[in-house]
């Protein structure tokens, strides 16, 4: 599926995120919440973006689509989960190990399937892709699957307001990933060291 450069990273409409009063919908959440990461236990949403088209004024990415009944890391997903096309999801294979010394990587969801058309989905409505804003780059559990909030990169193209600005460290010198974020030549050589019948769902960390 081609994208140019996967400008865009978020979560589509739907989304259900993991925080420490349990799921709420991504259209929900509100500065202050506090949603259940990877690494770092319980953190404070700082801000959320709220996007309907490119900064450019282009149309938004479709984006990747995991359908309810589909086996994710977890189990058996109960809910459609729609992602940009950009965003970054934790992959655990021991192929990692092999590339980028480490077993657990981030890599975009764009540069691993294996679609070259997106999944057609009637039932989505207007698209808007949520982009989460936390103090650090976190990985956050969406949808039963481990996703990034927002980046220093992805932080430097939005507009956001002073006080965020001043309380994220994500415009720090020494910000840094959760873990290494494969470049999408480095995503492509991943997929193609795992089996051919392996689907993007068999690659993600439970």
């Amino acid at each position: 599926m081609q994208h140019d450069h996967f400008p865009i990273t978020g979560l589509g409409p739907g989304t259900m995120l993991l925080a420490t009063t349990g799921e709420i919908p991504v259209e929900w959440l509100a500065p202050g919440d506090r949603l259940i990461t990877r690494d770092h236990g319980a953190q404070e949403v700082l801000h959320i973006v709220r996007l309907r088209r490119m900064p450019s004024g282009r149309a938004l990415p479709p984006p990747i689509v995991f359908l309810p009944g589909e086996y994710g890391p977890g189990g058996k997903l109960s809910e459609k989960l729609r992602v940009a096309p950009g965003t970054r999801g934790l992959v655990k294979r021991a192929e990692c190990e092999l590339d980028f010394g480490t077993d657990e990587v981030l890599a975009r969801f764009g540069d691993l399937t294996r679609r070259d058309e997106p999944r057609r989905d009637p039932t989505m409505g207007p698209l808007s892709y949520h982009l989460v804003v936390m103090r650090h780059h976190e990985i956050i559990n969406a949808g039963s699957l481990w996703v990034e909030s927002v980046d220093s990169e992805m932080a430097e193209t939005l507009d956001l307001p002073d006080a965020v600005t001043r309380s994220t460290a994500l415009f720090d010198t020494d910000a840094r990933a959760p873990r290494r974020c494969l470049t999408r030549d480095e995503a492509l050589l991943l997929r193609g060291r795992v089996p051919a019948e392996l689907s993007l769902l068999d690659l993600l960390a439970a």
